[in-house]
């Protein structure tokens, strides 16, 4: 279970001021704690003006332009709201909101409470976890926005951070002027159209394209090479960054006796990412009740094949069961008014293409554009493309850019998620073709795999299962 940090040294009041004397984007909007302790807190947001952008000789602009921009000029600032919450601070995104000021725009960025630099009260110390929640979340984006000054703003959204945007732009028709929502998530059900839709690719294999790897999946759990239970998170993984090719890829090898460092060493990082906090990347200690508790993660997890609800249901045993959500955001979409695009991966298993297609058909006008062969979160895998959808967006020409999805789909992926992705095949290659250290290596990781398998089913006593470390299963 995750307990609660006490404030370290990233988190102290006086390290953080530091910190943000150090940079100039950083604007406080004072909050109120929550209905019930009218305390304030400090609320960062990050705002980056836009610049100068520079000609280039032969295109007309800076670099390359696969995909021209509308001729206006942008109408009103951008609100960026990313993938969390837990992943909701301003620091990862610096690059980016340069980038997007590079295109002439204007960026507004709120941290997300209990996360970066918003996660502590002014006597320092963490904010209490009944504070965090969605009812506050929404009150701190309208405060940013009044802030900020900023009467109608371009949202765009990706993940949960388009949850947020529906909610806006329902509830506060008149702050909005258009939407743009990536990946997006919709309801505590999605989670289980999202299981469904990985088992129906790698356990049923109902595409051709994956059925053969389906069946020896099947064969490989048969034989008790793969706890098949806790397998749906590294197949899920690793066909996000490799697609059904890299999939099929590392099942041959386990099948072939190799493989086990690649299939360890996804699943070793995928508990780390749930089970550990990193300051100012991914903080689940004060955002998980949010997360599990008024958004439903993991509560779809059933433990049967390839499940890829495991981690996060694990996760939520550290709060108060899901029992519904605070706002049936499926309905209200209906009443979104604003001109939106909604934009999806073809390859995203964690908000797959049905979610989005179905989101467009509930806003009234909304576009839908689907990129081949892009995951889940387009801001992280191929910014480039959510780039020009915000600016576009923000100068009111958003409705043409499906004209355009063929261009954007050329764009190139992100710098990290090519890393990502290499990485992954040079993995694979190396347990194929490397000698017999790496294949003894391999070796010794599936004998001490069925090791812990058998110390599991012996009928010596031992301890329970909620007491294993996660990082101990493969």
């Amino acid at each position: 279970m995750i307990g609660r940090k006490k404030p370290g040294d990233l988190f102290d009041r006086v390290t953080q001021d530091d910190l943000l004397q150090l940079r100039n984007d950083l604007m406080t909007v004072y909050r109120e704690i929550d209905s019930a302790r009218p305390e304030l807190f400090p609320l960062r947001y990050a705002r980056t003006t836009p610049r100068r952008r520079r000609e280039h000789p032969r295109s007309g602009t800076s670099g390359a332009r696969p995909v021209g921009p509308p001729t206006p000029a942008p109408q009103v600032p951008v609100l960026l709201l990313p993938d969390g919450p837990s992943r909701a601070s301003v620091l990862p995104y610096d690059v980016l909101r340069r980038s997007l000021a590079g295109r002439g725009l204007d960026v507004i960025m709120m941290e997300h409470r209990g996360v970066g630099f918003s996660r502590l009260d002014d006597r320092g110390q963490d904010l209490p976890l009944e504070a965090i929640c969605l009812e506050e979340v929404l009150q701190d984006l309208l405060a940013v926005l009044d802030h900020a000054r900023a009467e109608q703003v371009a949202v765009v959204g990706t993940g949960y951070g388009a949850y947020l945007a529906q909610l806006l732009a329902a509830l506060h028709p008149e702050r909005v002027h258009s939407l743009v929502l990536d990946s997006p998530l919709t309801s505590a059900s999605d989670e289980a159209i999202a299981q469904r839709a990985l088992r129906a690719l790698y356990w049923e294999g109902t595409e051709p394209a994956t059925a053969p790897t389906a069946r020896a999946l099947r064969r490989l759990a048969e034989d008790g090479t793969v706890d098949i239970e806790r397998a749906g998170a590294v197949v899920l993984a690793v066909h996000e960054h490799g697609g059904p090719e890299a999939v099929a890829d590392l099942v041959d090898l386990l099948a072939r006796g190799r493989g086990g460092l690649t299939w360890s060493s996804v699943r070793q990082v995928l508990t780390q990412g749930w089970l550990q906090s990193t300051p100012f990347i991914a903080e689940f200690d004060l955002t998980s009740r949010l997360l599990h508790t008024q958004l439903g993660s993991g509560a779809h997890a059933d433990g049967g094949p390839l499940d890829p609800l495991m981690l996060a249901a694990q996760q939520a045993r550290a709060v108060p069961a899901f029992t519904q959500e605070p706002y049936d955001v499926q309905e209200l979409s209906r009443r979104i008014t604003a001109p939106t695009l909604v934009l999806s991966g073809s390859r995203d298993l964690i908000s797959p293409p049905v979610i989005a297609r179905q989101l467009a058909s509930r806003i009234p006008g909304a576009q839908l554009i689907q990129i081949p062969g892009a995951g889940h979160s387009l801001l992280d895998t191929r910014s480039r493309i959510l780039q020009v959808a915000a600016r576009w967006s923000a100068c009111g020409r958003g409705h043409l850019l499906p004209e355009r999805a063929a261009e954007l789909a050329d764009l190139p992926a992100s710098p990290t998620d090519l890393a990502l992705t290499r990485g992954l095949q040079l993995a694979l290659a190396a347990e194929r073709y490397l000698p017999w250290r790496l294949r003894w290596e391999s070796a010794r990781a599936r004998r001490e795999r069925e090791h812990r398998e058998r110390a599991l089913t012996s009928p010596r006593p031992a301890r329970r299962l909620d007491a294993i470390d996660p990082r101990e299963a493969v």
